[in-house]
């Protein structure tokens, strides 16, 4: 084994398992998926720690104890199609493609959609399609799951017109008034939106999705 195998493997027992994410099919995704491989040289020896990354341009791979509790809460499914906003150099993508049938990883940074498409070709995975588009917007299709992996104070309302109307939800890390990150699921059923908030997650919140308008919920 690499050293990067080791540490993959020392994160899945040190970092999920412990913060209870034991479903085998996660833990999978995540052992499959080198997140090395998704960052920049300079950055490739901590691709394993129990820390937010920071690309550049606001973008991060988060903490995978975050990640991980946001995907097992999500109860995302194999013939599941997914949003993936966001996605940066398409890690998080990555791991989804491993438990979906369809992944589409939208962001508006050119540079980071072209390393992620090169990530995806490497892995031989094809059940990933990159869009280069404002986040905050995403595209006009169903969803069974909106994924953002990124904090946020602002979730535009035009995003659960996505969500299928049958149970289809979006889940992230939400900031309320205090400032406390909680993972937060918006789920819509017949039309109707619930909320519920999770266990608390300091991540880092994206500039696309900060509190700027009076477009948000909590």
């Amino acid at each position: 084994m690499s050293d990067f195998d080791i540490a993959r493997e020392n994160m899945i027992h040190n970092q999920l398992m412990a913060n209870n994410v034991v479903d085998e099919h996660i833990l999978e995704a995540f052992r499959v998926i080198p997140k090395e491989i998704f960052l920049p040289f300079d950055k490739k020896p901590k691709a394993y720690i129990d820390e937010d990354i920071e690309l550049m341009n606001d973008r991060y791979l988060i903490e995978p104890r975050v990640m991980a509790n946001i995907i097992k809460l999500s109860g995302v499914k194999k013939n599941h199609i997914i949003m993936d906003l966001a996605c940066s150099t398409g890690y998080t993508s990555a791991v989804l493609s491993k438990l979906s049938k369809k992944v589409y990883g939208i962001d508006n940074k050119e540079d980071f959609l072209e390393e992620a498409s090169v990530n995806i070709k490497k892995l031989n995975i094809n059940n990933v399609h990159f869009i280069n588009k404002n986040p905050i917007i995403g595209i006009k299709k169903k969803f069974d799951i909106i994924y953002i992996f990124g904090g946020v104070e602002n979730i535009p309302i035009g995003l659960f017109e996505s969500l299928k109307n049958d149970g289809g939800c979006l889940v992230t890390v939400l900031y309320d008034n205090t400032q406390i990150g909680k993972i937060h699921i918006v789920k819509k059923i017949n039309g109707k939106i619930s909320k519920t908030n999770f266990i608390t997650a300091q991540t880092p919140v994206l500039k696309e999705f900060q509190r700027t308008t009076k477009e948000f919920i909590f």
